[in-house]
């Protein structure tokens, strides 16, 4: 049967149940001796049994009782537990956010972002899209983004872009166990390139400063996801341009070479996109640093390894 009884009930029945004595169990619960009696009294026509024997001095629990008190205890520590859970989430900011993030952030960055909002504002919960830069100003136009991390190709109306982080473009091949005879990194024969869909309107750029560096492409093919893209790469001699961030400088050495546009420098403007409209909440103001924070610190240790290696 469905028990009808409150909270109440409960901890005054363990009380009585515990001290033996109705006048006890009120005083250490606050509450009067008449107020305890008429709880269990309540509580024993609700069951339809005896939970105590009535005395002068004292009560005295029924085998029933017995049973009551070993659930209503557990019961009271696990309500106890989920109190305690429940205290982790009562710091720092609490909300719902959906944001845009273009592939070369949610490659590496987005996720130690998220464990980390989770340490420092466990009750906000996120949720990631992946998109190509082309249409994220329509996402957060849109209400269906929070904000974006992407790049942005002229001005959108309703949408305010912030600058976050510029860091270098990089032309990316499979590791190789020879150094390039060039000086810059740049690789001395024609070489096969994959383009991104969103990226066309940087391609210009792009190609201008390969033929700088004297690099000539002979083949070309342009695919729409960044994992085939990887992929490809890793597994052939062809080679794509990307953003340094979107490669960890230790963890993927042994799969990618990776070396910087340079002369004339090509960079990666990492823009915040939000509606001009709304002003970003707490949670999603803090979200958003957590990741800025993340892009500059891979961009530092990207620079001064090629810093190191001669190439800036």
């Amino acid at each position: 049967m469905a028990f009808r009884g409150s909270l109440q009930d409960i901890r005054l029945f363990i009380a009585a149940y515990e001290e033996g004595s109705f006048t006890a169990a009120a005083t250490r619960e606050n509450s009067t001796q008449s107020g305890v009696s008429h709880h269990i009294s309540q509580l024993e026509a609700l069951l339809k049994v005896k939970l105590f024997d009535r005395a002068r001095v004292g009560v005295t629990a029924t085998p029933a009782a017995d049973i009551f008190y070993q659930r209503c205890a557990e019961m009271l520590r696990s309500i106890d537990q989920a109190s305690n859970d429940m205290s982790q989430y009562s710091r720092g900011h609490q909300g719902n956010i959906t944001i845009a993030a273009v592939p070369a952030l949610t490659n590496r960055l987005i996720a130690p972002a998220l464990l980390q909002l989770s340490q420092s504002h466990p009750n906000v919960k996120v949720r990631v899209i992946e998109s190509s830069g082309s249409i994220m100003a329509e996402m957060v136009s849109s209400g269906m983004a929070d904000f974006a991390f992407s790049t942005l190709e002229g001005r959108e109306t309703g949408i305010q872009a912030r600058p976050m982080l510029t860091t270098p473009q990089c032309l990316v091949s499979r590791a190789m166990p020879d150094t390039p005879s060039t000086a810059n990194g740049m690789p001395n024969q024609p070489i096969n390139m994959a383009w991104g869909t969103g990226m066309r309107l940087r391609r210009t750029i792009i190609r201008a400063c390969l033929e700088m560096n004297h690099v000539r492409i002979n083949s070309s093919l342009e695919l729409g996801s960044s994992l085939a893209m990887l992929d490809l790469v890793s597994r052939s001699d062809w080679h794509m341009v990307a953003p340094c961030v979107m490669f960890d400088p230790v963890g993927d050495a042994d799969r990618f070479f990776v070396r910087p546009l340079r002369r004339p420098d090509v960079n990666y403007e990492i823009m915040l996109l939000q509606r001009s409209t709304a002003a970003l909440t707490q949670e999603a103001e803090a979200f958003a640093e957590i990741i800025a924070d993340g892009c500059r610190k891979a961009t530092d240790a990207w620079v001064e390894r090629f810093e190191a290696e001669g190439w800036m």
